[in-house]
């Protein structure tokens, strides 16, 4: 199962995931700490 990073766009199996961000009891997936850190600043820019 693909999982797509909600900052890049970025497609990748969730093993490959660089972090991960627990949100409103969803997980999101990052392909990058940058990701993630712009995803934890303001999330709902990006659900």
């Amino acid at each position: 199962m693909m999982v797509t990073d909600p900052v890049c766009n970025m497609k990748f199996e969730p093993a490959d995931a660089v972090e991960t961000v627990e949100h409103e009891g969803t997980t999101y997936y990052f392909c990058s700490q940058d990701c993630a850190e712009s995803f934890r600043e303001e999330p709902e820019d990006y659900i």
